[in-house]
Protein backbone atom coordinates (compact mmCIF):
# COMPACT_ATOMS: atom_id res chain seq x y z
CA UNK A 1 0.00 0.00 0.00
CA UNK A 2 1.22 3.32 -0.62
CA UNK A 3 1.86 6.27 1.63
CA UNK A 4 -1.02 8.75 1.68
CA UNK A 5 -1.71 11.99 3.04
CA UNK A 6 -3.80 12.59 5.85
CA UNK A 7 -4.64 15.87 8.18
CA UNK A 8 -3.48 15.05 11.92
CA UNK A 9 -7.23 16.01 12.89
CA UNK A 10 -8.57 12.83 10.94
CA UNK A 11 -6.59 10.44 12.41
CA UNK A 12 -6.62 11.46 16.31
CA UNK A 13 -8.81 13.75 18.29
CA UNK A 14 -6.57 16.62 19.48
CA UNK A 15 -7.89 18.60 22.48
CA UNK A 16 -6.03 21.59 25.13
CA UNK A 17 -5.59 20.92 28.65
CA UNK A 18 -6.94 23.23 30.87
CA UNK A 19 -5.98 26.55 32.69
CA UNK A 20 -5.58 25.96 36.37
CA UNK A 21 -7.23 28.17 39.06
CA UNK A 22 -5.39 30.18 40.83
CA UNK A 23 -2.39 27.92 41.89
CA UNK A 24 -2.72 28.60 45.63
CA UNK A 25 -6.07 26.89 45.24
CA UNK A 26 -4.17 23.68 43.48
CA UNK A 27 -1.35 23.12 45.71
CA UNK A 28 -1.61 20.05 47.95
CA UNK A 29 0.03 17.38 49.76
CA UNK A 30 -2.27 15.23 48.25
CA UNK A 31 -4.25 15.08 45.01
CA UNK A 32 -3.57 14.02 41.30
CA UNK A 33 -0.51 15.22 39.24
CA UNK A 34 -0.62 18.30 37.41
CA UNK A 35 1.83 18.13 34.60
CA UNK A 36 2.50 21.57 33.62
CA UNK A 37 4.24 23.49 30.90
CA UNK A 38 8.00 23.82 32.74
CA UNK A 39 7.37 19.94 32.28
CA UNK A 40 8.33 20.17 28.43
CA UNK A 41 11.75 19.85 28.40
CA UNK A 42 13.43 18.29 25.33
CA UNK A 43 15.45 15.53 26.90
CA UNK A 44 16.07 11.85 25.46
CA UNK A 45 13.66 10.35 27.48
CA UNK A 46 10.33 9.80 26.03
CA UNK A 47 8.31 9.74 28.84
CA UNK A 48 6.58 11.83 31.52
CA UNK A 49 6.65 10.16 35.18
CA UNK A 50 6.87 12.30 37.43
CA UNK A 51 5.86 16.08 38.53
CA UNK A 52 6.56 17.48 42.00
CA UNK A 53 3.23 20.08 42.02
CA UNK A 54 -0.47 18.44 43.17
CA UNK A 55 -3.79 20.02 43.06
CA UNK A 56 -6.56 19.26 45.22
CA UNK A 57 -8.60 16.27 44.13
CA UNK A 58 -11.75 18.65 44.34
CA UNK A 59 -9.78 20.76 41.05
CA UNK A 60 -10.07 17.46 38.93
CA UNK A 61 -12.86 18.36 37.21
CA UNK A 62 -11.60 21.65 36.32
CA UNK A 63 -9.08 20.37 34.10
CA UNK A 64 -8.18 17.81 31.28
CA UNK A 65 -7.29 14.54 33.43
CA UNK A 66 -4.84 11.73 31.23
CA UNK A 67 -4.50 8.16 31.91
CA UNK A 68 -0.75 5.93 31.49
CA UNK A 69 0.15 5.92 28.09
CA UNK A 70 -1.26 8.99 26.51
CA UNK A 71 0.35 10.97 23.64
CA UNK A 72 0.45 14.82 24.82
CA UNK A 73 2.17 17.36 22.41
CA UNK A 74 3.82 20.61 24.00
CA UNK A 75 2.37 23.53 21.91
CA UNK A 76 3.82 26.39 24.25
CA UNK A 77 7.22 26.01 25.71
CA UNK A 78 8.19 23.90 23.30
CA UNK A 79 5.68 24.16 20.38
CA UNK A 80 5.15 20.64 18.98
CA UNK A 81 7.52 18.48 21.25
CA UNK A 82 6.00 15.04 22.03
CA UNK A 83 5.46 13.19 24.93
CA UNK A 84 4.15 10.07 26.65
CA UNK A 85 3.00 9.90 30.21
CA UNK A 86 3.56 7.15 32.50
CA UNK A 87 1.13 9.00 35.24
CA UNK A 88 -2.67 9.43 35.58
CA UNK A 89 -2.63 12.99 35.68
CA UNK A 90 -4.25 16.68 34.70
CA UNK A 91 -2.92 18.56 32.14
CA UNK A 92 -1.78 22.10 31.61
CA UNK A 93 -3.42 24.01 28.42
CA UNK A 94 0.48 24.40 27.61
CA UNK A 95 -0.51 20.53 26.49
CA UNK A 96 -2.29 19.11 23.53
CA UNK A 97 -3.86 15.57 24.40
CA UNK A 98 -3.96 13.14 21.55
CA UNK A 99 -6.11 10.20 21.73
CA UNK A 100 -9.00 8.55 19.85
CA UNK A 101 -6.57 6.91 17.04
CA UNK A 102 -7.87 6.14 13.52
CA UNK A 103 -5.42 4.02 10.81
CA UNK A 104 -2.75 5.37 12.63
CA UNK A 105 -0.81 3.98 15.79
CA UNK A 106 0.09 6.02 18.74
CA UNK A 107 3.86 5.32 18.94
CA UNK A 108 3.80 6.08 15.40
CA UNK A 109 2.27 9.46 15.36
CA UNK A 110 4.75 10.20 18.68
CA UNK A 111 7.58 9.66 16.13
CA UNK A 112 5.87 11.56 13.49
CA UNK A 113 5.59 14.38 16.07
CA UNK A 114 9.46 14.29 16.37
CA UNK A 115 10.24 14.64 12.47
CA UNK A 116 7.62 17.71 12.16
CA UNK A 117 8.30 19.12 15.54
CA UNK A 118 10.67 22.07 13.88
CA UNK A 119 7.95 22.53 11.28
CA UNK A 120 5.10 23.02 13.98
CA UNK A 121 7.08 24.86 16.25
CA UNK A 122 7.68 27.53 13.55
CA UNK A 123 3.65 28.43 12.72
CA UNK A 124 3.38 28.99 16.58
CA UNK A 125 2.85 32.98 17.69
CA UNK A 126 3.20 35.03 20.91
CA UNK A 127 4.57 37.99 21.83
CA UNK A 128 5.06 36.64 25.49
CA UNK A 129 4.70 32.96 25.48
CA UNK A 130 4.87 30.94 22.31
CA UNK A 131 1.70 29.13 21.24
CA UNK A 132 0.71 26.55 18.91
CA UNK A 133 -2.95 27.04 18.03
CA UNK A 134 -4.95 23.55 18.07
CA UNK A 135 -6.51 24.35 14.76
CA UNK A 136 -3.34 24.25 13.03
CA UNK A 137 -2.31 20.94 14.48
CA UNK A 138 -5.65 19.81 13.16
CA UNK A 139 -4.96 21.15 9.74
CA UNK A 140 -1.24 20.01 9.42
CA UNK A 141 -0.75 17.39 6.63
CA UNK A 142 1.26 14.18 7.59
CA UNK A 143 2.09 11.24 5.65
CA UNK A 144 1.75 7.73 6.51
CA UNK A 145 1.82 4.29 5.93
CA UNK A 146 -0.53 1.38 6.44
CA UNK A 147 -0.35 -0.23 9.51
CA UNK A 148 2.23 -3.06 9.47
CA UNK A 149 4.81 -0.81 7.83
CA UNK A 150 4.15 1.52 11.05
CA UNK A 151 4.74 -1.03 13.60
CA UNK A 152 7.88 -2.04 11.84
CA UNK A 153 9.04 1.34 11.75
CA UNK A 154 8.05 1.80 15.77
CA UNK A 155 9.89 -1.03 16.37
CA UNK A 156 13.24 0.12 14.89
CA UNK A 157 12.79 3.08 16.98
CA UNK A 158 11.10 2.19 19.88
CA UNK A 159 14.04 -0.44 20.24
CA UNK A 160 17.02 2.86 20.37
CA UNK A 161 14.51 4.58 22.97
CA UNK A 162 13.93 1.60 25.10
CA UNK A 163 17.66 1.16 25.19
CA UNK A 164 18.11 4.45 26.14
CA UNK A 165 15.36 4.44 29.00
CA UNK A 166 17.03 1.53 30.12
CA UNK A 167 20.06 3.37 30.25
CA UNK A 168 18.51 6.63 31.76
CA UNK A 169 16.71 4.29 34.92
CA UNK A 170 20.47 2.45 35.39
CA UNK A 171 22.06 5.86 35.91
CA UNK A 172 19.01 7.01 38.32
CA UNK A 173 19.71 4.14 40.02
CA UNK A 174 23.39 4.78 40.46
CA UNK A 175 22.91 8.36 41.36
CA UNK A 176 20.72 7.06 44.10
CA UNK A 177 23.17 4.68 45.18
CA UNK A 178 25.58 7.38 44.96
CA UNK A 179 24.29 9.97 47.05
CA UNK A 180 23.06 7.14 49.46
CA UNK A 181 26.48 5.81 50.10
CA UNK A 182 27.52 9.62 50.97
CA UNK A 183 24.77 10.41 53.34
CA UNK A 184 25.51 7.49 55.28
CA UNK A 185 29.18 7.91 55.49
CA UNK A 186 28.96 11.99 56.07
CA UNK A 187 25.68 13.08 57.12
CA UNK A 188 24.24 10.36 59.08
CA UNK A 189 27.51 8.96 60.18
CA UNK A 190 26.18 4.88 60.17
CA UNK A 191 29.86 3.39 59.78
CA UNK A 192 30.37 5.16 63.30
CA UNK A 193 27.01 4.49 65.22
CA UNK A 194 25.38 7.95 64.18
CA UNK A 195 27.84 10.16 65.74
CA UNK A 196 31.29 11.74 63.96
CA UNK A 197 34.03 10.32 65.34
CA UNK A 198 35.74 13.09 68.19
CA UNK A 199 39.17 12.67 65.88
CA UNK A 200 37.70 14.82 62.71
CA UNK A 201 38.55 18.23 62.01
CA UNK A 202 36.70 20.74 59.97
CA UNK A 203 38.60 21.46 57.02
CA UNK A 204 38.50 24.49 54.36
CA UNK A 205 37.50 23.29 51.13
CA UNK A 206 40.92 25.13 49.79
CA UNK A 207 42.85 22.28 51.80
CA UNK A 208 42.09 19.52 49.40
CA UNK A 209 40.84 21.44 46.28
CA UNK A 210 41.79 23.58 43.46
CA UNK A 211 38.99 26.58 42.21
CA UNK A 212 39.34 27.36 38.57
CA UNK A 213 37.67 30.10 36.90
CA UNK A 214 36.18 29.52 33.77
CA UNK A 215 36.49 31.46 30.14
CA UNK A 216 35.62 35.04 29.71
CA UNK A 217 34.03 34.21 26.01
CA UNK A 218 32.90 36.96 23.29
CA UNK A 219 30.01 36.36 21.67
CA UNK A 220 32.06 36.56 18.20
CA UNK A 221 33.38 33.12 19.09
CA UNK A 222 29.99 31.27 19.74
CA UNK A 223 30.37 30.22 16.04
CA UNK A 224 29.86 25.96 14.81
CA UNK A 225 32.30 23.87 15.97
CA UNK A 226 33.77 20.76 17.17
CA UNK A 227 34.40 22.82 20.57
CA UNK A 228 31.86 23.63 22.91
CA UNK A 229 30.98 25.17 25.99
CA UNK A 230 29.48 24.15 29.34
CA UNK A 231 27.42 27.00 30.83
CA UNK A 232 24.27 27.38 32.98
CA UNK A 233 22.14 26.66 30.56
CA UNK A 234 23.75 23.05 31.54
CA UNK A 235 22.00 23.31 34.38
CA UNK A 236 18.52 22.00 34.74
CA UNK A 237 16.35 23.73 37.82
CA UNK A 238 15.65 20.24 38.88
CA UNK A 239 19.41 19.71 39.82
CA UNK A 240 20.28 17.67 36.53
CA UNK A 241 22.93 18.37 33.59
CA UNK A 242 21.37 18.80 30.49
CA UNK A 243 24.04 17.40 27.69
CA UNK A 244 21.95 20.14 25.35
CA UNK A 245 22.63 23.29 27.04
CA UNK A 246 26.82 22.96 25.33
CA UNK A 247 27.36 25.80 23.28
CA UNK A 248 29.29 25.22 20.12
CA UNK A 249 32.35 27.77 20.29
CA UNK A 250 35.75 28.38 18.84
CA UNK A 251 38.43 28.68 20.59
CA UNK A 252 41.06 31.03 20.64
CA UNK A 253 44.72 31.39 22.15
CA UNK A 254 43.42 33.38 25.21
CA UNK A 255 41.86 29.92 26.55
CA UNK A 256 43.84 28.09 29.39
CA UNK A 257 44.52 24.63 29.38
CA UNK A 258 42.73 24.70 33.04
CA UNK A 259 39.81 25.70 31.58
CA UNK A 260 39.24 22.67 29.64
CA UNK A 261 36.82 20.08 30.89
CA UNK A 262 37.92 16.76 31.20
CA UNK A 263 35.46 13.64 32.23
CA UNK A 264 34.32 13.55 35.90
CA UNK A 265 35.93 17.10 36.17
CA UNK A 266 33.52 18.96 38.91
CA UNK A 267 32.01 22.01 38.30
CA UNK A 268 29.55 24.71 39.92
CA UNK A 269 27.39 27.39 38.65
CA UNK A 270 28.32 29.98 40.45
CA UNK A 271 25.93 33.02 37.89
CA UNK A 272 22.06 32.33 37.77
CA UNK A 273 19.30 34.25 36.36
CA UNK A 274 16.15 32.66 37.83
CA UNK A 275 15.35 34.62 40.94
CA UNK A 276 15.14 31.81 43.21
CA UNK A 277 18.56 30.89 43.09
CA UNK A 278 17.61 27.59 41.64
CA UNK A 279 21.10 26.46 39.87
CA UNK A 280 23.70 29.00 41.78
CA UNK A 281 25.18 26.82 44.15
CA UNK A 282 24.94 23.69 42.31
CA UNK A 283 27.96 21.16 41.40
CA UNK A 284 28.11 19.33 38.11
CA UNK A 285 30.17 16.39 37.18
CA UNK A 286 30.96 16.09 33.29
CA UNK A 287 30.03 12.71 32.75
CA UNK A 288 29.69 13.41 28.80
CA UNK A 289 31.19 15.52 26.16
CA UNK A 290 28.03 15.18 24.27
CA UNK A 291 29.93 14.12 20.92
CA UNK A 292 32.01 16.94 21.29
CA UNK A 293 35.96 17.33 20.80
CA UNK A 294 37.31 19.62 23.44
CA UNK A 295 34.54 21.04 26.81
CA UNK A 296 35.35 24.09 28.20
CA UNK A 297 33.46 26.11 31.13
CA UNK A 298 32.54 29.37 30.50
CA UNK A 299 32.63 32.28 32.98
CA UNK A 300 29.79 31.27 34.83
CA UNK A 301 31.50 28.46 36.31
CA UNK A 302 33.89 27.09 38.01
CA UNK A 303 35.69 24.17 38.54
CA UNK A 304 36.76 22.66 41.63
CA UNK A 305 39.42 20.03 41.53
CA UNK A 306 41.02 18.17 43.83
CA UNK A 307 44.33 18.45 45.08
CA UNK A 308 44.85 15.92 47.54
CA UNK A 309 45.22 11.66 46.48
CA UNK A 310 42.77 10.43 48.77
CA UNK A 311 40.24 12.58 47.21
CA UNK A 312 38.48 11.90 44.55
CA UNK A 313 36.74 13.99 41.69
CA UNK A 314 33.22 12.12 42.48
CA UNK A 315 33.74 12.57 46.13
CA UNK A 316 34.19 16.06 46.01
CA UNK A 317 30.94 16.00 43.76
CA UNK A 318 28.84 14.37 46.24
CA UNK A 319 30.24 16.88 48.93
CA UNK A 320 29.12 19.79 47.42
CA UNK A 321 25.51 18.28 46.28
CA UNK A 322 24.90 17.91 49.89
CA UNK A 323 22.00 20.19 50.90
CA UNK A 324 24.34 22.01 53.22
CA UNK A 325 26.91 23.40 50.69
CA UNK A 326 23.25 24.86 48.73
CA UNK A 327 22.67 26.74 51.92
CA UNK A 328 25.98 27.78 52.58
CA UNK A 329 26.36 29.02 48.62
CA UNK A 330 23.05 30.89 49.30
CA UNK A 331 24.46 33.00 52.00
CA UNK A 332 26.94 34.33 49.41
CA UNK A 333 24.57 35.65 46.76
CA UNK A 334 24.21 39.35 45.75
CA UNK A 335 22.70 40.67 42.48
CA UNK A 336 19.19 41.98 41.51
CA UNK A 337 18.78 40.69 37.63
CA UNK A 338 21.37 38.52 37.40
CA UNK A 339 22.13 36.68 40.93
CA UNK A 340 26.01 36.14 41.31
CA UNK A 341 27.66 34.04 43.69
CA UNK A 342 30.68 35.47 45.49
CA UNK A 343 34.02 33.92 45.06
CA UNK A 344 34.37 33.74 48.69
CA UNK A 345 31.42 30.75 48.71
CA UNK A 346 33.88 27.88 47.79
CA UNK A 347 37.14 29.15 49.15
CA UNK A 348 35.33 29.47 52.74
CA UNK A 349 33.46 26.12 53.04
CA UNK A 350 34.02 24.16 55.73
CA UNK A 351 33.37 20.37 56.39
CA UNK A 352 34.38 17.79 58.81
CA UNK A 353 36.36 14.84 57.94
CA UNK A 354 38.64 12.63 59.13
CA UNK A 355 41.60 13.93 60.75
CA UNK A 356 43.37 11.53 58.11
CA UNK A 357 42.23 12.02 54.77
CA UNK A 358 43.59 8.67 53.89
CA UNK A 359 40.22 7.47 55.32
CA UNK A 360 37.75 8.38 52.65
CA UNK A 361 39.87 7.32 50.11
CA UNK A 362 37.93 3.80 49.72
CA UNK A 363 34.33 5.62 50.09
CA UNK A 364 36.32 8.13 47.08
CA UNK A 365 36.86 4.71 45.12
CA UNK A 366 33.64 3.48 45.27
CA UNK A 367 31.53 6.90 44.04
CA UNK A 368 34.16 6.95 41.57
CA UNK A 369 33.37 3.90 39.97
CA UNK A 370 29.47 4.42 40.05
CA UNK A 371 29.88 7.42 38.15
CA UNK A 372 32.19 5.88 35.79
CA UNK A 373 29.53 3.24 34.93
CA UNK A 374 26.82 6.13 34.87
CA UNK A 375 29.04 7.87 32.37
CA UNK A 376 29.47 4.23 30.05
CA UNK A 377 25.92 4.42 30.00
CA UNK A 378 25.53 7.94 29.07
CA UNK A 379 28.03 7.80 26.24
CA UNK A 380 26.25 4.67 24.69
CA UNK A 381 22.86 6.19 25.05
CA UNK A 382 24.57 9.75 23.51
CA UNK A 383 25.39 6.63 20.80
CA UNK A 384 21.72 5.54 20.22
CA UNK A 385 19.93 9.29 20.13
CA UNK A 386 22.24 9.69 16.96
CA UNK A 387 21.45 6.99 15.34
CA UNK A 388 17.71 7.07 16.35
CA UNK A 389 18.05 10.85 14.56
CA UNK A 390 19.53 9.89 11.69
CA UNK A 391 17.17 6.70 10.97
CA UNK A 392 14.03 8.54 12.08
CA UNK A 393 13.42 11.07 9.13
CA UNK A 394 13.99 8.55 6.35
CA UNK A 395 11.96 6.31 7.77
CA UNK A 396 8.96 8.27 8.40
CA UNK A 397 9.48 9.56 5.16
CA UNK A 398 9.46 5.97 3.44
CA UNK A 399 13.52 6.54 2.42
CA UNK A 400 14.30 3.37 4.02
CA UNK A 401 12.56 0.12 2.25
CA UNK A 402 11.30 -2.30 5.02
Amino acid sequence: MEWKTVKLGEVCDIRRGASPRPIQEFLSSQGMPWIKISDATATDSKYIDKTKEFIIEEGVSHSVLIEPGTLIVSNSATPGLPKISRITACVHDGWLVIDNFRGILKDFLYYKFIEIRSILGNQANGSVFMNLKTDIVKEFLIHIPDIEKQRKIVSILSSLDDKIENNNCINRNLEAQAQALFKSWFVDFEPWGGTMPEDWKEYQLTEFAEIISGYSYKGAELLPSEDAMATIKNFDRKGYFKLDGYKEIQISGRLKNTQILNLFDVIVAHTDITQQADIIGNPAIILSKGGYRNIIMSMDLCKVQPTHYAISSAFLYCLLKDIRFKSHALGYVNGTTVLHMSKKALPEYRVFLPNDLSKVQELGDRLQNLYKRYSINLEESSRLAALRDTLLPKLMRGEITL
